[in-house]
Formats: C-alpha cells, sequence, structure tokens
C-alpha cells in the first residue's frame, strides 16, 4: 500500500514540474524569435523617428508623415554610434582644406634700410612776410590795387586815407609857420608828430612850401612782391605755418574758429574785402607784402618716423608732376598736434628766384633712415583693425589671432615691436583670413 502511494506521489510531481517548464521552454523561443538579424531585440519599448524631423516619434517602423523618409530605430542614451564612410564626410572640418593650403612665414631679423614716403606742399615763407600797419586813423578815400596777389614794387601808393588827426596836426604846423615862425623848437615838434604819424619827409617839405593842408595821406609799399590782405592770407597758409598765435592748437585762435571764419570770408578769385569808404583804426593791418623769392616745402611725418630725422638730414623731392626730383637738406623739424592726431612737420626751404615753384604745389619727399637691427614681417601678414593690429599665428596647426605693434617700414616689411617672437609661424595674407562678415576674437 505505502509503495502504490508513493508511486502516486513521484507522478504528481513530475507532472507539476512539466507545466512550468513547458512555459518557459515557449518564452524563450518567443524571445529567439523576436531577436532582429542584427541582434537587436526589440521591446515595447523602442522608439522610431524620421532623421529629418525630430518631432516625428511612434513606437513602431513605417514613413515619415512629413517628408516620406523611412523611420529609424531611436538610439539609447549612451549608445555608441558606428561613423561609417558617410558620417565621417560630414563630421570632416569645412575648413580643413583651406588651413591646410595657407601660406605661412617666420620673423626675420636683421639690419633693414628705412625708406619712408610722405606728401606734402609747397607753403609761404612767413620770414619774407612784410605789413603794412596804418599808422592814422580814419576813413579809406581811395584804393590802387585791386585784387589780392597783385603784384607791387616798393615805394608804390596802395591806398589814401582821409584822417581828422592828420588834418589838425598839418593846420597846427601851418599855424605856427604863419604866427611864430622863428619859434624853431615848436615847429619842429609839429613836423616830428607828423612824421611819426606816417608822413614821409617829402610830404613835410610839400606842405611847408605850399602852405596848402592835405585831406588824404597815401600809404606806400615799403618792398616790393605780392600784396595780399591779412584775412586772405591767414586763411590760405597752413596752421603749421602760420607764425601768429601758433600753438598745440595748430595756430587757431582761443575760440579755435579763427581760420575756418577767415576762409568763409574771404571771396573767391582774388577779390578784395577791403572797400573804399571803410574806416580804419591807428595800428590797424590791412594789407601784406608777400615775397615768393623763398618758399617752404613742408611734409607731415608721423612720430614713429620723425624720431629718426634730424636738421641737415638729405633728402629726395619731387613735385606734382613727378617727372623730376632734386636732393635738399631739412631745415626744420617741429612737433605738431591737430584734430587729436600728433605728428611732426618737416620743413625744407627752397630758393625760387626762378619762380620755379608755386605756392599750393604739391610736393614729395622720401626720407633714408637710418639702418637698425629690428624684427620685421611683411606688409600683408599684418592686418590693421584701426585700434589694433594683429597677425594669425600658427599653434597645433590652428591659426589664432594675437596683437602686435609695430613701428616703422621699409618697403614691403615692417617692423614688430612686441607681440610674437622670432620662431612663431604667422599667416602670410592676414587678410585672407578675414571675411567680410565675420569678426575677430583675440584670445589671451
Amino acid at each position: 500500500m505505502n509503495k502504490i502511494n508513493q508511486q502516486g506521489k513521484q507522478k504528481y510531481f513530475r507532472e507539476f514540474l512539466t507545466i512550468p517548464l513547458s512555459i518557459f521552454i515557449l518564452l524563450t523561443a518567443f524571445a529567439i524569435g523576436c531577436t532582429n538579424r542584427d541582434g537587436k531585440q526589440a521591446s515595447g519599448s523602442d522608439t522610431y523617428t524620421c532623421p529629418m524631423h525630430p518631432t516625428v516619434v511612434q513606437n513602431k517602423p513605417g514613413s515619415c508623415p512629413v517628408c516620406g523618409m523611412d523611420l529609424v530605430l531611436k538610439g539609447q542614451p549612451g549608445q555608441e554610434i558606428k561613423i561609417n564612410a558617410e558620417l565621417s564626410y560630414l563630421l570632416k572640418p569645412t575648413n580643413g582644406m583651406v588651413i591646410s593650403n595657407i601660406q605661412t612665414v617666420t620673423p626675420i631679423q636683421k639690419a633693414m634700410m628705412v625708406t619712408s614716403k610722405v606728401n606734402g606742399i609747397i607753403s609761404y615763407d612767413t620770414r619774407r612776410f612784410t605789413s603794412i600797419p596804418i599808422r592814422f586813423g580814419g576813413r579809406i578815400e581811395s584804393l590802387s590795387i585791386k585784387y589780392n596777389f597783385q603784384p607791387i614794387r616798393k615805394g608804390q601808393k596802395i591806398l589814401e586815407i582821409y584822417s581828422p588827426e592828420l588834418l589838425t596836426a598839418q593846420r597846427d604846423l601851418l599855424y605856427l609857420l604863419k604866427s611864430d615862425k622863428h619859434n624853431e623848437q615848436l615847429i619842429d615838434g609839429a613836423k616830428e608828430r607828423l612824421s611819426l604819424l606816417g608822413i614821409t619827409n617829402a610830404q613835410i617839405d610839400h606842405l611847408v612850401s605850399t602852405g596848402i593842408e592835405s585831406y588824404s595821406f597815401a600809404v606806400y609799399s615799403p618792398v616790393d612782391g605780392y600784396i595780399v590782405e591779412e584775412t586772405t592770407l591767414a586763411a590760405s597758409i597752413p596752421a603749421s605755418a602760420q607764425p601768429a598765435n601758433r600753438g598745440m592748437d595748430g595756430g587757431m585762435d582761443k575760440t579755435g574758429s579763427q581760420n575756418t571764419n577767415q576762409a568763409k570770408a574771404t571771396p573767391a578769385g582774388g577779390e578784395l574785402l577791403t572797400r573804399e569808404g571803410m574806416y580804419v583804426s591807428t595800428g590797424q593791418v590791412i594789407f601784406k607784402v608777400v615775397n615768393t623769392a623763398n618758399v617752404w616745402a613742408e611734409f607731415k611725418v608721423y612720430q614713429q618716423d620723425a624720431a629718426f630725422i634730424k636738421p641737415n638730414d638729405r633728402i629726395q623731392i619731387s613735385l606734382d608732376d613727378a617727372t623730376n626730383s632734386f636732393e635738399a637738406k631739412v631745415n626744420f623739424i617741429a612737433p605738431f598736434f591737430k584734430s587729436g592726431e600728433s605728428f611732426s612737420i618737416v620743413r625744407v626751404y627752397l630758393s625760387n628766384t626762378l619762380n620755379q615753384f608755386k605756392v599750393g604745389q604739391l610736393a614729395y619727399a622720401t626720407f633714408n633712415l637710418p639702418s637698425v637691427t629690428a624684427l620685421w614681417i611683411p606688409i600683408s601678414a599684418r592686418l590693421n583693425q584701426g585700434t589694433k593690429e594683429l597677425v594669425f599665428a600658427k599653434r597645433r596647426g590652428v591659426f589664432r589671432p594675437k596683437v602686435i605693434q609695430t613701428a616703422r617700414r621699409s618697403g614691403e616689411w615692417i617692423e614688430v615691436i612686441s607681440g610674437i617672437q622670432l620662431n612663431d609661424s604667422i599667416a602670410y595674407n592676414a587678410q585672407f583670413m578675414v571675411d567680410s562678415e565675420s569678426f575677430i576674437k583675440i584670445r589671451n
């Protein structure tokens, strides 16, 4: 009996264990059948998306409703992506080929003759100006000149002035000659007063001999040259050459508007501002006589070059026609500041006895500055941004901008004071590295 019961229990346990084992085998087979050919196992959590429209997401394969492309399985976070030939091409830097073809240079350190070319202008020699002040106030009765820069000779009459002061002084002399002709002391004093007022000895002798006073007196030119009004002359001379009130403001008055107002007030074509009937005061300068037998050539030189120029240095000067040139020497150097710009005026004195130079004519000067040993780079390797200058230095195959400080130029080379070293490799054409829509970010 016991044996029968034991056999029944063993059969029951075999049948009980067979059911779960069968279920496990079926589930395993189902899992194997659902495994895809790439070895990936599909699950209810898999999602598919469009490569072109990532917003399209669904849990089964299909087509994109927007563009019609086949949906692809969306990768899981941290899953490695295989980079094939197509993806490798897309990931290649767009400037890889351009960078590999950029020509580079290294700075050179040597002594180089510096040649500097500057522009200038032929101007008046203000040392040759002769002022004609009015010694007695009054009204202009007549003008003998018709236009500015009219040629004039020494002793030629410029204008005639009616002066009550002169009329009174003449009558005093005539009264003394008539009523007290033996009082030589008073008579000499009256003549001296007329002489101090600007009356010549010939005019005084004529007054004494005729006994008739003159109601107007002439003003004569003391020298030969070209006569010009004071305001016209000040407007036509560069600020650096004006002798009066000249300072670091460029020869302008305290308000900074003297030259501008004169230029606006001066009529065109040499027409005179002075008119008959105008009143003038004692000591007023209306006209000046300009002698053009000597002129100046003035050149604007920036400080970085002016520091190496000295008086008596030889330079080459050519005029605006550039057909010939001649050698001259530097006579005067002066610092100058105008409109926020600092430079130096280099002046050369020129003899103009043959009238070969015209005032206002353009001139060009070439300075051969001393040779120095310094660090030089091609001018094309420098990029000037106005407020700073820079080069593109190559570091580990990448070009990065570096700020530099430059000094003088010599032909196609420029001197570098700081910013790069002798062994640095820089781009030969800095402008090529920048297009019209880019900006440069400099890293320290």
